[in-house]
């Protein structure tokens, strides 16, 4: 039999120390990013140029520009400020945030600008690396209302979290900056 791979054998030539700190921080940042995939391919498209593989190249470049810290090998992913949307419309900001077991709630203020529309429609992503689970609010939440809240799914009610917050227009051509809510522990 003859073995093309083998775990064991030692490589034949070591790979220079910076390849594998830029290796090490495109896998960070894939690991971190590739849940989020679905929201990152509509919410970053336009500056992707319509392609949904651009935009995430874009998301990609963001993150690993802005929430990567630490020096090989002990770098890590800063997720507050990760950027899952991008965009011209005035961001969302926080007022309160109410976890409780089984369900989140997200009090916010739309803002007083005149691209800032009361029925602007408001996402509120939750994702957990650890459980590899990611979703969003399935129910139509407006920037008027000032208020979102889910239902946790079981995965999430005993890992911790990270919640995102952004608004778009109902036609989903435009988008806010996504606003972090926080990381949030199982109650």
């Amino acid at each position: 039999m003859e073995f093309f791979y083998d775990v064991n054998k030692p490589k034949k030539k070591a790979q220079p120390y910076g390849k594998l700190a830029v290796q090490q921080r495109m896998r960070l940042a894939m690991a971190f990013l590739n849940p989020l995939r679905p929201v990152i391919a509509e919410s970053w498209l336009r500056h992707g140029q319509g392609s949904k593989k651009k935009a995430f190249g874009q998301a990609l470049k963001k993150l690993m520009e802005d929430a990567l810290e630490g020096e090989y090998p002990d770098q890590h992913v800063i997720p507050e400020r990760v950027t899952i949307s991008m965009g011209m419309l005035p961001a969302l900001q926080l007022s309160d945030v109410v976890h409780s077991r089984e369900k989140l709630e997200v009090y916010f203020s739309g803002g007083n600008s005149r691209m800032a529309l009361a029925h602007d429609e408001v996402v509120l992503v939750v994702y957990s690396p650890e459980a590899g689970v990611a979703g969003r609010n399935t129910d139509v939440c407006v920037r008027a209302d000032g208020y979102i809240a889910v239902d946790l799914p079981p995965q999430l009610r005993t890992t911790p979290f990270h919640a995102y917050l952004f608004a778009h227009r109902a036609n989903r051509k435009q988008y806010s900056k996504s606003v972090y809510v926080g990381g949030l522990s199982p109650l």
